[in-house]
């Protein structure tokens, strides 16, 4: 006699499944995902190509615009506005692309907060920087947002496995 199998007069038949079993092991699949499932998403996603320093701080990101500084590029919110070997180059501690993306995105927000009074201009951003980068480069985007009224920034970093 095989597994799985039981014999009858008319032939073979196969075992069913027993529905009670499939259906508490379906329940145990969907609670442990509702625990596990974050509704958040990610506040801040990590650019490509960019290792941020380590750290053992707690607090947790708000959701606000998101510049990365990688060794070849500065993006503000994914769109590149500057080409860090050109920055190099230019003198000054503005950068011009990066300014004329901060002031658009303020005049948004400012206009959006003339018709909605729930919005309203922060100046809050969040810097990711390659651990690599220079000081001057930094600095250089700090200047520019500071000009340009974002003069709240958060660095973002990586959480360090602490023992």
């Amino acid at each position: 006699m095989k597994l799985g199998r039981k014999r009858r007069k008319g032939g073979e038949e196969f075992a069913k499944p027993q529905m009670t079993s499939l259906v508490d092991v379906l329940t145990v699949l969907v609670f442990f995902l509702l625990k596990n499932f974050s509704t958040e998403g990610d506040i801040v996603t990590q650019t490509k190509n960019l290792e941020l320093p380590e750290s053992s701080a707690k607090t947790r990101p708000e959701q606000m615009l998101n510049i990365s500084i990688s060794a070849k590029h500065i993006l503000a919110d994914g769109n590149p506005v500057a080409l860090v070997s050109e920055e190099q180059e230019r003198g000054g501690n503005a950068i011009p692309g990066l300014a004329t993306f901060l002031e658009d995105k303020r005049k948004q927000t400012e206009e959006i907060a003339e018709y909605d009074k729930n919005v309203s201009f922060s100046g809050k951003l969040t810097i990711q920087g390659d651990r690599l980068i220079p000081y001057w480069l930094l600095q250089k985007v700090l200047a520019t947002c500071g000009d340009n009224g974002y003069s709240s920034f958060s660095l973002a970093v990586s959480k360090k496995d602490v023992d």
